[in-house]
């Protein structure tokens, strides 16, 4: 994970030093566009690391432990984690609002007054959607916590992609999809925002690329909500038994 961050870091210093050259090759502007960005990213990134900020919420510690003390058996070299799984759609919120806080500070330093700019739709689609699949999948754990249920967050962190991207059956294709049409539509914006000369205007996503990610984060909420049900024989178990 901390490469693909350090990679990121890069890519917006890079729109930096080439976008925000004038007459001279570094000017007052150039070096407060870097300097902020650099702020909001090493800030972003000690928080990852350091906190729960992009992390699961862990709501049986006596479960946690018990899965902690199962993994450090059957992988014996290494070093015992403890701390909770990354979440997918906080890791999703928290890299798009990096990405277009940044965009719109490098835009309004380098290209132009963006007090002057219209509103930017692609801006306020993708933060709406990410926000709202970020709340909604908190809904959805505090309802499961609230039922008392076991849930696969109550283990430590197996690293950064098998977090993200599985489930209780392993790697699994809702979430892998929800990555891939994430990491698609980060991609498709920085270059579109690489590609901007002039003018304070963030960059615009074709509706289709919107959709289609908007579907991916649909599909990862409706998955999600039975990714913590019991196995069926175990249910109807326990209906038995109450009845």
């Amino acid at each position: 994970m901390k490469k693909i961050f350090y990679s990121f870091i890069f890519l917006m210093l890079a729109f930096g030093l080439g976008g925000c050259q004038l007459e001279t090759s570094y000017n007052s502007r150039l070096s407060l566009a870097i300097a902020v960005i650099s702020i909001i990213t090493i800030l972003f990134l000690a928080l990852a690391f350091n906190s729960n900020l992009l992390r699961e919420e862990v709501s049986d510690q006596d479960a946690f432990a018990a899965n902690a003390k199962q993994q450090q058996a059957a992988k014996k070299w290494k070093l015992p984690n403890s701390k909770a799984p990354f979440s997918l759609t906080k890791v999703q919120f928290g890299i798009w609002t990096v990405i277009i806080s940044s965009a719109y500070i490098y835009l309004s330093l380098c290209k132009g007054d963006c007090a002057t700019g219209s509103i930017n739709q692609t801006a306020l689609v993708l933060m709406g959607i990410f926000a709202g699949t970020a709340v909604a999948s908190t809904i959805i754990d505090k309802n499961e916590i609230s039922d008392n249920r076991a849930r696969l967050q109550n283990r430590p962190s197996q690293g950064f992609f098998v977090d993200i991207l599985s489930d209780s059956n392993g790697i699994s294709l809702h979430r892998f999809q929800n990555f891939a049409w994430t990491v698609i539509a980060m991609v498709v914006y920085l270059y579109k925002l690489s590609e901007i000369t002039t003018g304070c205007q963030l960059p615009e996503l074709s509706d289709t690329l919107l959709a289609l990610t908007g579907i991916s984060s649909a599909t990862y909420l409706v998955m999600k909500t039975k990714e913590n049900d019991p196995p069926a024989q175990t249910a109807a178990a326990s209906g038995t038994e109450q009845s």
